[in-house]
């Protein structure tokens, strides 16, 4: 648990920020965490504006980019808009084709197929325009590493605009304009719009700055579907797209046939309604159908397209559960240790594998790539954790891909079959040499720590006025000490979810935990947690409740003072009597129903030993990761000389050198036994 700043802040700038805008205190002081140093920082964060959007020609090559367009359209020359299978790739072809078409262009999309062509320019698809007599080729989303594809246009004579905003390799294409923010070269403000972001500027710079409400709307689907940064131009883009969404008659009807019943869309609409629907089209069929709807003006046929991407993302969502279960049956046969999980199936849907190694990834908190296998060759779609870059790790094998490229968390990799055992072990010593255990462990970052009588209705009202949330806008989080858990059930299909009753002093509220409910029998014990939650309002019949959504919760400091009490006192203190060591143990409120037999011992013993043969851990992260049940197995096992604490550096050792002993010899396992027995 990680505070975004040290929790006390300059008050001065919080009074003012408070005075200023009519906002809680806390509202003042989550915008400070955001980055926030002055009061009109504070007011263009809360009143995005897009007068404050960038001068596109502070994009690489944009000048270059838009005289060859005006060319093109005053020749009247066949333009070919080269997009990408995804929520970005198909806003952007969207946007650019509605508006050269609005500018007297002849243009044409092309889109590869997912499972056939692959991520991408390919020469296949090059030929095919060629025949149709395309002389210019604008890609969107897609072409900073299409070197191979690039060199055939120009042989071909087409020219090649590109538009991107993945991670440029060593080199840049040799074409036309290559417009990337991410370029090494690049002086651009922004460095992280997504691919439609990237279209968008070059609206602006082909139309004296100027766009539309529908070009706007998509944009900020896009961005949001992306997961790049909310912050700066991308905050601005999301957020005034956002309003905007219901008057792009595609995406009102996709709304509609997800069932969309709120008054207003926000971000967790696109993320969870529209983002899921327009990339079903290429993971399932065609992205094409995804570029239709959004080009398309009649309501009747738009309703029509978007109830086939509704049933194509319930098809996804069955691909992705059939994936996962083969997943999870290679992981069990194999046991799952190391610190990269690299997994394929010949069976496996290449369109739907990103989102079950996101899932995995997740869970896990460990870099995964999922690689589907068709006529030898392997196209895999990886996920990778916070301070592990998929993409440079990736690139430092390189000479072994067909093809790959992405970004620092997400990437796309195409190899041989007779390649990709040597990819795999190369991958992984890789992984497990650069980085150390610590880089695996998974952070939570929370705004401030606060009691449960601060959360009222209107506070957390006025925290939505930090949206919209995601990547570096994250949403409040606030950290909760010494809270027990209460009527703790099972909610929802194949409980998989649990609510429960958070105590803190005489106050409780409802908390909420989505996909956690292994985490029931922990926290039944009595034991006190220090809970990280996001607060919410649940408005039912006329009334407002606060409610928390489970993030995360860890020993409290009262459980860290315990088990370092031992550990520091306890453990090789001969003086320490039988009787001290069972007020020790009273003093730690364990659940009566504790297992403690040897089955139970034996249990704990391979957990213990799982997470510390390989190397030493620090006695500080040990409490904080294991069950309390292990730790005071930990702490018998250490009795017994299986583990050793070394006090200088306080890490936790496995002793390689065990001499047999029984439990009985552990003074504490005996006074456990006797207690409970009693």
């Amino acid at each position: 648990m990680i505070p975004l700043q040290p929790e006390h802040l300059e008050p001065g700038l919080v009074e003012e920020i408070t005075q200023t805008f009519c906002v809680p205190a806390i509202v003042a002081r989550s915008l400070i965490r955001r980055g926030v140093t002055t009061a009109w920082e504070a007011g263009r964060f809360l009143n995005p504006t897009t007068d404050d959007l960038h001068d596109p020609f502070l994009l690489p090559d944009m000048d270059r980019a838009v005289s060859r367009i005006r060319l093109a359209i005053e020749r009247n020359e066949s333009i070919c808009v080269y997009g990408d299978y995804d929520a970005d790739g198909i806003c952007a072809t969207a946007m650019l084709v509605k508006r050269l078409t609005s500018l007297c262009g002849r243009v044409s999309f092309y889109i590869p197929h997912r499972h056939s062509e692959g991520y991408g320019m390919n020469e296949q698809a090059v030929r095919i325009l060629k025949k149709r007599g395309v002389s210019l080729i604008i890609t969107v989303d897609n072409g900073v590493s299409a070197y191979n594809e690039i060199a055939l246009c120009n042989a071909l004579g087409i020219d090649v605009i590109v538009t991107d905003h993945h991670s440029v390799g060593k080199t840049i294409p040799e074409c036309t304009a290559v417009v990337a923010a991410s370029r090494k070269d690049a002086m651009y403000p922004n460095r992280y719009l997504c691919g439609a972001g990237v279209v968008l500027k070059l609206i602006m710079a082909l139309c004296g700055g100027t766009f539309d409400e529908e070009e706007l709307a998509l944009a900020a689907v896009a961005t949001i579907a992306d997961v790049v940064p909310l912050t700066g131009e991308n905050r601005i883009i999301s957020a005034i797209g956002l309003t905007f969404i219901t008057r792009v008659p595609g995406l009102a009807a996709l709304l509609s046939a997800a069932g969309f019943q709120q008054s207003a869309p926000d971000e967790q609409t696109v993320s969870f309604m529209l983002a899921p629907r327009l990339n079903a089209a290429g993971r399932i069929a065609f992205a094409t159908e995804g570029v239709e709807l959004l080009v398309g003006t009649d309501v009747e046929r738009a309703g029509v397209i978007a109830g086939q991407l509704n049933a194509y993302n319930q098809k996804r969502k069955d691909a992705e559960n059939e994936i996962l279960e083969e997943a999870e049956r290679q992981m069990d046969a194999a046991g799952r240790e190391g610190r990269v999980l690299l997994l394929s199936h010949s069976n496996w849907n290449p369109g739907v594998i990103g989102i079950v190694a996101s899932r995995l990834c997740e869970r896990l908190h460990v870099p995964v790539i999922l690689f589907a296998e068709q006529d030898g060759i392997l196209t895999g779609s990886g996920r990778s954790i916070e301070g592990i870059d998929l993409f440079e790790n990736l690139n430092q094998l390189s000479h072994l891909f067909v093809r790959f490229g992405g970004h620092a968390r997400a990437a796309g990799v195409t190899i041989k079959k007779e390649r990709f055992e040597e990819f795999k072990q190369l991958f992984t010593a890789q992984i497990e040499t650069m980085y150390k255990a610590e880089d695996f462990f998974p952070s939570y970052f929370y705004d401030e720590a606060l009691a449960f009588q601060e959360l009222m209705p209107e506070s957390i009202r006025a925290l939505k006025r930090l949206a919209p949330f995601g990547e570096g806008n994250p949403e409040p989080v606030f950290r909760f000490n010494g809270v027990r858990f209460a009527s703790l059930r099972t909610i929802g299909k194949d409980d998989k979810h649990f609510s429960a009753s958070a105590v803190q002093g005489d106050r409780v509220l409802r908390a909420v935990a989505f996909n956690k409910s292994e985490l029931l029998e922990p926290l039944a014990t009595a034991a006190d947690w220090d809970f990280l939650a996001k607060p919410a309002i649940n408005e039912y019949r006329g009334s407002e409740n606060v409610e928390l959504f489970w993030i995360c919760a860890n020993a409290s400091e009262g459980k860290i003072t315990f088990f370092n009490a031992f550990f520091e006192q306890c453990l090789y203190n001969e003086s320490c009597s039988e009787d001290a060591l069972a007020a020790w143990y009273r003093s730690g409120r364990f659940s009566e129903d504790t297992g403690f037999g040897d089955s139970d011992m034996r249990k704990y013993y391979r957990v213990l030993q799982r997470a510390l043969e390989k190397e030493p851990r620090t006695l500080d992260a040990l409490i904080r990761e294991l069950k309390t049940e292990e730790l005071l197995a930990l702490c018998v096992f250490s009795q017994l000389s299986f583990f050793v604490f070394c006090a200088d550096s306080r890490l936790i050792v496995f002793n390689r050198n065990i001499q047999q002993r029984t439990l009985d010899e552990s003074k504490l396992y005996r006074i456990v036994n006797k207690l409970q027995e009693a």
